[in-house]
């Protein structure tokens, strides 16, 4: 082309029609109002609409597209349609499928739940004439799709997943129907089934129907155990929701709904951990046998996968349950089955359905589930079986059960006690990443990459910037505050130490590793242990009962923490700070209190009491605690802490603010010199620990606990692309 024609005006034209593109849809702002779009796609720069001109808009392409359904009077002339082939198959007896009633698909949320990440935002094609990418089919339209597909006597097939079988299958039947020239068929039907692979058989069906009778126990124990229930174990594991359950027992749901009464059972079984009443234990047996004669019932594995809510809560309710019998590690088997029965259900693969209220009791079991795993896996030492990233879930409503029946709307100003289960959700969270992350084989970290010190350091700094973060975002009415009270204080105070906790847990690999994380890591661990046992000294002398093993977990582990530390530090010829005898006091007094009804706590207290029986310690054998379960007027003030070991000095309440992030004794925190290789001695060595006798006031000691500036800076210099 000449430089005439190519600056001719028809040329200009004709090449501005070429590039001048409208976009495949109108901009957010005019999307939101309704109105027509102008504006414009020209070499690869999208021009502002007039209406974003005049009011100094930004026009943006960024919110998704929502496809529009089928207009009202199609579906209705569709739904007359079907009613009429329905009618005639029926008639002439070619199709037994379609006696069954149609069922409608439920409509899916467009909201993304925050524990999904930051969702992807649409952007703008760069050809005008290319079509937004068409949708997979979904979990739940291959459900639908293969509805009829199913044994009868089973229930509907819930197995179906994009990457089945059957997936392919679908696949199969759309190149089919399209050869054919005919639209899909909705849904998958087989004109030839022979009974005999379709029916279950008369023997199977034999077990299969098998309902089981249960002995409940008479009704006013009932009602005592289901308040004990709510009082104390609801708080913390807010699985159930209290009104609709209680107002089903009334009604008598147990009588004929099996499963229901199952969950009723497991409800009982834990609450008598908390009675006094002699009707919860076994004729002739000990306190441990509270309860075990209503769950013993129960059948562990179901025969029939129907599920229902009352399977997953009852399994839930096991996993709590069996954690504290003489089989603790029965929990995964219970935990296993639990997890299969949320995957059956397909609660993983669709989003809950607005507010409503048994979808927000398969949220409640979710979570529950969820904590379960990572309290069991951290405690046990296995892998986390639940990863987050691989379901869509939305996070727990912060609703209190009394506000279900109006709306499930919270009123505004008022603390929520479902606060606590959000807050636990997102610890839950970061206790798996570190699992996931800090104690996978060797043979994983090499296959991700994830080897070496640096790589150590990233992710445990990592580790740390979210814990911090986690702390900032705690909500004021659950911040621990030794003077609060009510049900507010008990979660409180749980949810502060699991967040020690998690701490120990992230930094325990590296206090014995030849890593220069083990010096900054040793006086984390021991300053969260120290933290972790002074709130469980003012939650156990504040409520003297049973503790959750939410609770008798970390008081475990933070009590072998610190006589780690201790002797270390007495095989290295240091000084010792004897308050650390009475933090594991507190341990003993916790376990001792719980050992009546928990048996696993028995035996941890031993194996704490093992270890102080050497005679290094110099202290003698351990007395037996006073149970929660006698007469408080019989016991003086200071007999809780039964053991002769110096008097626990404990740190000023108001220095365990959240801000403060983990709690590290001022002994322990000195100028931090390490080296690659160095022992528990050797880093030990470094520290200088002041006699107790010459320490002017346990308050400065514990104002000044925070670690040395260089160190810290490198704990909260948290990589961004670590992952």
């Amino acid at each position: 082309m000449s430089s005439e024609e190519e600056h001719s005006p028809l040329a200009s034209d004709s090449q501005a029609k070429r590039r001048t593109r409208r976009p495949y849809r109108s901009c957010d702002s005019c999307r939101h109002r309704k109105t027509r779009c102008d504006g414009l796609y020209i070499d690869g720069v999208i021009t502002k609409c007039s209406h974003c001109l005049e009011f100094g808009l930004s026009c943006t392409y960024v919110k998704p597209v929502g496809q529009r359904g089928p207009k009202s009077k199609l579906v209705e002339e569709l739904k007359q349609r079907i009613a009429t082939l329905e009618s005639k198959l029926r008639s002439l007896s070619i199709c037994s499928i379609c006696t069954q009633p149609l069922q409608g698909r439920p409509s899916r949320p467009s909201s993304p739940s925050i524990f999904q990440g930051t969702p992807k935002s649409d952007t703008t094609s760069t050809d005008g004439d290319q079509p937004p990418p068409e949708e997979d089919t979904t979990q739940d339209e291959l459900v639908d799709r293969f509805r009829q597909l199913n044994v009868a006597g089973v229930g509907r097939t819930k197995l179906f997943a994009t990457s089945s079988s059957y997936g392919l299958l679908g696949s199969a039947l759309d190149e089919r129907e399209k050869y054919l020239g005919r639209p899909p068929v909705q849904p998958v039907t087989l004109h030839s089934r022979r009974p005999l692979y379709w029916e279950l058989l008369p023997w199977e069906k034999e077990v299969y129907d098998e309902q089981p009778s249960y002995v409940y126990p008479p009704r006013d124990l009932i009602a005592s155990l289901l308040e004990l229930y709510f009082a104390n174990v609801h708080p913390t594991f807010p699985l159930l929701h209290r009104r609709s359950f209680v107002r089903s027992v009334a009604e008598g749901l147990h009588l004929t709904d099996t499963k229901f009464g199952a969950t009723l059972l497991a409800v009982l079984a834990l609450a008598s951990r908390y009675s006094d009443d002699h009707r919860v234990l076994i004729d002739g047996k000990t306190s441990l046998s509270s309860g075990w004669k209503f769950v013993a019932q129960v059948q562990v594995v179901r025969k029939k996968l129907d599920v229902t809510i009352h399977d997953l809560q009852f399994y839930c309710l096991m996993t709590l349950l069996s954690s504290g019998t003489s089989a603790p590690q029965n929990c995964r088997l219970y935990l296993g089955i639990g997890l299969c029965f949320l995957e059956y259900r397909n609660q993983h693969y669709r989003p809950g359905e607005g507010q409503k209220f048994e979808d927000e009791l398969w949220n409640r079991a979710f979570w529950s589930l969820f904590a379960l795993d990572r309290m069991v896996c951290a405690f046990l030492g296995r892998p986390a079986s639940i990863h987050l990233e691989d379901y869509k879930v939305e996070p727990p409503l912060e609703v209190d059960d009394e506000y279900w029946d109006d709306g499930i709307t919270q009123p505004l100003g008022t603390p929520s006690a479902s606060s606590f289960s959000v807050c636990i959700s997102r610890l839950s969270e970061i206790m798996g990443d570190a699992l996931r992350r800090l104690y996978s084989s060797e043979k994983r970290k090499t296959r991700m990459g994830r080897t070496g010190t640096d790589w150590e350091q990233s992710a445990v700094a990592e580790l740390d910037s979210a814990m911090n973060a986690f702390l900032d975002s705690i909500p004021p009415h659950l911040r621990w505050d030794p003077e609060r009270t009510g049900t507010f204080f008990d979660q409180s105070a749980i949810l502060y130490v699991q967040y020690y906790y998690v701490q120990i847990t992230i930094h325990r690999p590296y206090i014995h590793k030849k890593s220069p994380l083990a010096k900054p890591s040793l006086s984390i661990c021991t300053g969260a242990a120290r933290s972790a046992l002074y709130i469980a000294h003012i939650w156990i002398n504040r409520l003297q009962r049973v503790a959750l093993p939410f609770l008798l977990n970390p008081v475990f582990v933070s009590a072998l923490i610190l006589l780690l530390n201790f002797f270390g530090s007495k095989r290295a010829g240091l000084a010792i700070d004897k308050r650390d005898l009475g933090y594991v006091g507190t341990a003993l007094q916790v376990l001792s209190v719980a050992e009546s009804r928990c048996h696993q706590s028995g035996r941890l207290l031993e194996m704490i009491q093992e270890l102080l029986s050497s005679d290094i310690c110099c202290r003698a054998p351990v007395n037996e605690a006073p149970s929660a379960y006698d007469d408080p007027s019989a016991e003086t003030p200071g007999t809780a802490l039964a053991w002769n070991a110096p008097p626990c000095v404990l740190p000023p309440a108001r220095n365990l603010g959240p801000s403060a992030g983990a709690i590290v004794n001022e002994a322990y925190a000195q100028r931090l010199t390490f080296a690659p290789g160095m022992t528990i001695e050797e880093l030990l060595a470094g520290t200088t620990v002041p006699d107790p006798s010459t320490t002017t006031s346990p308050e400065s000691t514990w104002t000044n606990s925070v670690l040395d500036d260089e160190i810290m800076s490198m704990w909260m210099a948290a990589p961004t692309d670590l992952m």
